[in-house]
């Protein structure tokens, strides 16, 4: 897999591909970098910080090192469709960097580390990190939760991970029932949330008003109204009310 042929597969903004297709960095030093990853990720994410251009630098890095991930995938009989899907959040990340930070490149580097470490799959709509036992459920920007799509990736998930994983679990805003007040019980939401068992709910968090505006506030009037979700939840929050974050599981059925 050439570094070129992995960003067209994850449909990488094309100055984002000039940088990496101009990125100039000696041979030895890339060797360096690689190494320090695959053996101390934390000491890895501590150095690239401090160093000048750390989004460019990121994005050269993370896009090598994937693109030579490819024959570790291909070993355990992954399809192209989740490599490419799995490292698509390079694509998202990169384009909030430009958004939230006006740099081109990337941030969230920790959590950006995870599919690099093959501990993270999408599979369709949602993806799976792997934990002791556990597969922890994440929800990626874009297309609409349906329950078509949602049903798929669990559909997808029973296939791809053996039955050493006992639960699926998510820790997410979407799970907080506080939602009710807010959503109709049809919404897609409600009903990715009904899925779970919830155990917890936590407060004062504000997840939820990040996902839901863009940006937290802290003159909560400021928030806009351009849906009707938004205008119900900011309707709630000014009465004081956090909807916090919900904690539930889901117990796998093996045959």
């Amino acid at each position: 897999m050439t570094k070129k042929e992995f960003m067209e597969g994850i449909k990488l903004p094309a100055d984002a591909q000039r940088i990496v297709e101009t990125y100039d960095m000696p041979r030895a030093e890339y060797i360096s970098w690689k190494e320090l990853f695959y053996r101390d990720t934390e000491r890895f994410l501590g150095k690239s910080r401090e160093e000048e251009g750390t989004e460019q630098l990121l994005l050269y890095l993370y896009v090598s090192f994937a693109a030579e991930r490819y024959e570790q995938f291909k070993k355990r009989g992954i399809t192209d469709k989740v490599y490419f899907d799995t490292f698509y959040d390079f694509t998202i990340w990169y384009r909030c960097c430009l958004k939230r930070r006006g740099v081109r490149g990337l941030m969230e580097e920790g959590w950006l580390s995870l599919p690099l470490q093959m501990r993270i799959f999408r599979l369709g709509r949602l993806q799976f990190e792997t934990g002791d036992g556990v597969l922890h459920v994440h929800i990626p920007e874009g297309e609409p939760l349906s329950e078509k799509a949602c049903d798929d990736s669990f559909s997808q998930a029973d296939k791809f991970f053996d039955a050493s994983y006992t639960m699926y679990d998510c820790d997410s805003w979407l799970l907080s029932p506080n939602l009710s007040c807010v959503l109709d019980e049809e919404s897609n939401i409600m009903k990715f949330q009904k899925r779970f068992r919830i155990r917890k709910v936590t407060y004062p968090y504000r997840q939820a008003e990040e996902r839901i505006f863009g940006e937290v506030l802290a003159d909560k009037e400021k928030y806009p109204e351009e849906t009707s979700l938004q205008k119900r939840a900011k309707k709630y929050v000014l009465a004081g009310k956090d909807l916090g974050i919900g904690y539930g599981v889901i117990y796998r059925q093996h045959q």
